[in-house]
């Protein structure tokens, strides 16, 4: 699920004024995309929402840029109570998957030991199909170890 969380920011990043589409296939893994597929659910619409870039004065001298940028008026604005119950609810949810990373980074590492300690008759036959099975259970550690660094960063974050 994190993998999927990861993959959706990173194309909704940069697609902050496009449509965005969902699509979940057979298997239930869902893309996000701006492209729109079959069966895929549109979850956000952002019609006129591009604001034009401020018109240059020609010869006046460039102004020095606050840090902020001015929020346009219709933008939807929250309290701080709302605001704070969805940066703890995004904390709990940060800190459950990284739970569950930790959780499959464990059970891959068991995972290894036991293949490592131990070939099975067809593994010993066959070399070839042991390394392969190695080296799955190695690229998994991978995924594990890195979703686990960008998970405690985010949460470092939060604070």
């Amino acid at each position: 699920m994190l993998k999927y969380l990861l993959i959706s920011i990173i194309y909704i990043a940069p697609l902050a004024h496009a449509d965005i589409y969902k699509y979940v296939d057979e298997q239930g893994n869902v893309t996000f995309s701006n492209i729109p597929m079959r069966n895929a659910q549109r979850i956000l619409a952002e019609p006129g929402a591009m604001i034009p870039a401020p018109r240059s004065r020609g010869n006046a001298a460039p102004r020095e840029r606050s840090p902020q940028t001015a929020t346009p008026g219709n933008f939807p604005r929250v309290d701080a109570a709302t605001q704070k119950s969805r940066d703890s609810n995004r904390h709990l949810i940060l800190n459950e998957e990284l739970s569950n990373e930790q959780k499959n980074l464990a059970n891959a590492r068991r995972l290894l030991s036991e293949a490592e300690s131990s070939k099975t008759p067809e593994e010993k036959a066959s070399p070839q199909k042991y390394v392969e099975k190695i080296g799955r259970i190695r690229n998994n550690m991978t995924l594990h170890e890195k979703n686990i660094s960008a998970l405690q960063s985010e949460i470092s974050r939060l604070r």
